[in-house]
């Protein structure tokens, strides 16, 4: 494991579902206390999720389902820190939290056509966050808490 704690965050924070290893990103349902603010949302989840604290949210666009009526919205934002892992107070989940690349997480992912888009758009967010280009790793594992 990567000491993580000096560099500076370039990468993609996402959660693995604990029983199928499936990736995904931290992100839910909006809830009352959200006031119907997609970013409140976005923020309530990660941490819950992932014991991740996000910084400078930018909308991104969204996906729609092609299984059902509904869409994704997509935020970037630049992780400032990560708590040690807990159990998401929804589900009684503990995620497995790991970092990767943009491009890296387009292979974990399963966005279908959309993925091009969102991955531009991934890089316009990462520049107007003032978050510098990802160097290329191996997808790594954050088991410990880290502050960037």
């Amino acid at each position: 494991m990567r000491n993580h704690s000096t560099r500076p965050n370039t990468a993609l924070h996402q959660i693995l579902e604990p029983d199928t290893g499936a990736a995904c990103l931290p992100g839910g349902t909006p809830e009352l206390a959200d006031h119907g603010d997609p970013e409140a949302t976005l923020i309530r989840e990660a941490r819950e999720e992932a014991a991740a604290e996000l910084a400078g949210a930018r909308y991104i666009g969204y996906l729609s389902d092609p299984h059902g009526p509904c869409s994704r919205i997509r935020y970037a934002a630049a992780l400032a820190s990560l708590g040690p892992a807990t159990a998401d107070p929804s589900t009684g989940r503990t995620y497995v939290r790991i970092l990767a690349t943009p491009e890296q997480a387009l292979g974990l992912f399963d966005w279908g056509p959309p993925a091009v888009e969102q991955l531009l758009a991934v890089h316009e967010a990462r520049v107007l966050l003032g978050i510098p280009e990802a160097a290329h790793q191996p997808v790594t594992e954050l088991s410990a808490p880290i502050t960037w």
